[in-house]
C-alpha cells in the first residue's frame, strides 16, 4: 500500500509540470462553459424581424395590422425590392407580401360563406420569401406562419378546427441551452482525460525510458498501473466538480442532486472507458509526435458526431451508424439524462452496456499493445 501511495503522489507530481495536459484537462472545459455560457444562457425570448409588402393598400390595412400583432414578429413595412434585398443582407428573417386584390377576395369570400351564392374554391395566396441557406430560422418562421394563418382563417370564418395539438413536456423544468451542453462539457472533458492526460503523457514517459525503469524495479507493474488510474479516476472527479460548480454557480444549472449516485456511476465508468482508450492509444503510437496526429482524430471524430454539441437528428441519415458506435455519444447521453433529468436518444441500460463494450475491448487491445520500452 505504501508503494502505490508513493506512486500515486510521483504520478501527481509529473502531471503537474505537464502544461499540456493541464490546459486540455481543466482549462479547455471550462473556457467551453464561459463561452456557451455567455452565448446560451439567456432567457431572452425570441423574435423575428419580418418584412412586410402591402400591395393591396388601405383593403388589407386589417391584415397587415394582424401581423403587427403577433408577438415573435418584428414587423417592417416597405417596398418589395427593399425588403427583399434586406432579406439577402440577413436583416429579415422572411418577407411576407400581401398581393393586390387580396382584400377585395377576402370580402368575396365572407361574402360567400354568409350566403346562399357557391363557393370559389381558388384559394387566396400571400407570398413568403426567404432564405433557404439559413434552414433553421426559414423552418421556424414557416412553422409559425402555418399557425398564423390558420388562426386568421378561423376569425374570419368563425369554425374551430376540429382536431387541436396540445403539448405536454416531459421534464418539470424549463431546460435552457446551456443546461443541454454543460453534461456534453463535461463528457468531452473525460474524453480528453483519455486522450491529453493519459495516451500523450505515456508516451511521452516511454520515450524518456521513464517506464522502462520504473518497470525495471522491484515495485509490481501492477501497483504502478493501478496508481496512474487511480490519480486519473481522482482527476475525472475533480474534472467533473469543477464543470458542476461553475455550471451551477455561473450559470445557475440546476444539477439533480438526488441523482447523486447514478452521475458517479456515469462518471467513473466514463472516464475508466476513456483512460483505459488512452492507454490503447498510447501502446500504438511510437514518438510523442505521431502519438499526437493519433489522439486528434478522434479527439475531433467524437466531439462533432456524438452529439454533445449538435443534436444527433440533423445529422444525415448515412452517418448514424458511426454516431451509433461513439463512446462519447452515449457517455453524453447518460450524463445529460443523470444531471439534468433531460429527454435522452438511447435508454440507459443500452449506453451502459455501449460504454461497458468499449471499455473491455479497450483493455484487451491495451494489454495487447502497451510498452514499457522504447519504440524505434
Amino acid at each position: 500500500m505504501r508503494s502505490f501511495v508513493e506512486l500515486y503522489i510521483a504520478t501527481v507530481r509529473e502531471f503537474r509540470r505537464d502544461i499540456s495536459a493541464l490546459f486540455w484537462t481543466f482549462a479547455f472545459p471550462v473556457f467551453f462553459i464561459f463561452i456557451f455560457g455567455i452565448i446560451f444562457s439567456g432567457d431572452d425570448e425570441i423574435s423575428f424581424d419580418i418584412g412586410l409588402v402591402n400591395e393591396d393598400g388601405d383593403a388589407s390595412a386589417q391584415l397587415v395590422e394582424g401581423f403587427k400583432q403577433i408577438e415573435v414578429f418584428d414587423i417592417t413595412t416597405g417596398d418589395l425590392d427593399d425588403e427583399l434585398k434586406a432579406l439577402e443582407d440577413g436583416d429579415r428573417s422572411a418577407v411576407i407580401v400581401i398581393p393586390e386584390g387580396t382584400g377585395a377576395r377576402l370580402g368575396e369570400y365572407f361574402t360567400q360563406l354568409t350566403g346562399t351564392s357557391e363557393q370559389d374554391d381558388q384559394q387566396i395566396p400571400l407570398k413568403v420569401y426567404y432564405d433557404p441557406a439559413d434552414q433553421t430560422t426559414s423552418q421556424v418562421v414557416l412553422n409559425l406562419m402555418d399557425k398564423v394563418l390558420a388562426g386568421m382563417n378561423e376569425n374570419i370564418t368563425g369554425m374551430m378546427p376540429a382536431l387541436v395539438m396540445e403539448s405536454q413536456t416531459v421534464s418539470a423544468d424549463n431546460l435552457r441551452s446551456i443546461d443541454y451542453l454543460l453534461p456534453g462539457v463535461l463528457a468531452m472533458s473525460l474524453m480528453q482525460l483519455g486522450l491529453f492526460a493519459t495516451a500523450a503523457p505515456l508516451v511521452s514517459l516511454r520515450e524518456k525510458e521513464v517506464l522502462r525503469r520504473m518497470g525495471a524495479t522491484p515495485l509490481s507493474r501492477t501497483t504502478l498501473l493501478a496508481s496512474q488510474v487511480a490519480f486519473r479516476l481522482t482527476t475525472a472527479f475533480i474534472q467533473a466538480a469543477v464543470i458542476i460548480v461553475v455550471g451551477a454557480v455561473a450559470f445557475d444549472v440546476q444539477i439533480k442532486t438526488g441523482n447523486a449516485l447514478s452521475i458517479i456511476g456515469v462518471i467513473l465508468l466514463g472516464a475508466t472507458m476513456f483512460i483505459t482508450f488512452g492507454y490503447l492509444l498510447s501502446g500504438l503510437a511510437k514518438t510523442e509526435e505521431a502519438v499526437q496526429g493519433i489522439i486528434s482524430l478522434p479527439n475531433f471524430i467524437f466531439m462533432f458526431l456524438s452529439g454533445i454539441f449538435f443534436p444527433v437528428e440533423i445529422m444525415p441519415g448515412w452517418i448514424r451508424p458511426l454516431v451509433d458506435v461513439i463512446p462519447l455519444t452515449y457517455v453524453g447521453d447518460a450524463l445529460r439524462q443523470t444531471m439534468i433529468d433531460a429527454g435522452s436518444y438511447f435508454s440507459m441500460t443500452r449506453s451502459i452496456v455501449i460504454i461497458t463494450a468499449w471499455l473491455v475491448v479497450c483493455g484487451v487491445l491495451a494489454v495487447r499493445f502497451f510498452h514499457w520500452e522504447p519504440q524505434g
